[in-house]
C-alpha cells in the first residue's frame, strides 16, 4: 500500500496498473478532487465524462459504474463510494475562469496544477480532458439550470475504484474558493494505492 496526499490547491500523479485498486478520500471533508486518467500504453486515450455518461446513461457516477475513455472503453470502475454524489458536467477551473468569472489574477487552478504534474508524461493542457470532480455536489434544476452547491460529504468520505487498463491519473484537491463548490477552507485529498 501506498499514500500520497495531495495538499489543498494542488495536484500530484501517479500510475496504476490494470487490476490495480486506488482510494480517493476527503481527509477533512467539503473538498472537490478533480481527476483526469489516460492509457499509460497510448496516452491519446484519455477518461471522458461525456463518453460516461452516455455509456451509463446517468449523469451522476455511482458504484458500479465504469468511467469511460474517449474511445468508449472503461477504464476506471467504481467498487464503492460513501459520498453519493459526483459531478461529471463542469470543467477544471483555469486561469480564465478565475480572471473572466472573478476578476482575480494569479490564483492557483486545476488545469494548472494538472500541466505542472502531467508534464513529466509529455501531458500538456491543450491535451488534457475534462475531469470528473469527485465530491462535488452539483444539481440540475427543473429547467436545466447547473447548480453548484457546496460539497457536503463529511470528513473520511472515499470512492474505491480499480483501473480496468494501465493508467496515468492525477488528482488536483481544487483550489476554487470563490463559489460555493469548496466553500472558503480548501483542504486535502489522499491518495490510497492498494497492491
Amino acid at each position: 500500500m501506498k499514500e500520497i496526499l495531495v495538499k489543498g490547491g494542488t495536484a500530484e500523479a501517479f500510475e496504476v496498473r490494470k487490476g490495480g485498486k486506488f482510494k480517493l478520500t476527503d481527509v477533512e471533508g467539503g473538498q472537490v478532487a478533480d481527476f483526469v486518467a489516460f492509457n499509460r500504453n497510448d496516452l491519446k486515450e484519455k477518461s471522458s465524462p461525456g463518453h460516461t455518461r452516455i455509456s451509463n446513461r446517468s449523469l451522476r457516477l455511482k458504484t458500479g459504474d465504469s468511467i469511460r475513455s474517449n474511445l468508449r472503453h472503461e477504464m476506471i470502475r467504481l467498487l464503492e463510494e460513501t459520498a453519493g454524489h459526483h459531478d461529471i458536467l463542469i470543467v477544471a477551473c483555469d486561469e480564465q475562469r478565475y480572471l473572466v468569472d472573478y476578476g482575480v489574477t494569479d490564483h492557483r487552478s486545476c488545469v494548472n496544477n494538472f500541466e505542472q504534474v502531467l508534464g513529466r508524461y509529455g501531458i500538456d493542457r491543450w491535451v488534457l480532458p475534462d475531469p470528473v470532480n469527485f465530491f462535488q455536489h452539483t444539481r440540475i434544476g427543473d429547467d436545466g439550470e447547473i447548480i453548484q452547491l457546496p460539497s457536503i460529504n463529511p470528513g473520511g468520505s472515499f470512492v474505491m475504484m480499480e483501473a480496468l487498463m494501465d493508467l496515468v491519473c492525477a488528482v488536483s484537491a481544487c483550489p476554487m474558493d470563490l463559489n460555493p463548490i469548496g466553500g472558503s477552507n480548501i483542504t486535502d485529498i489522499l491518495v490510497t494505492l492498494f497492491d
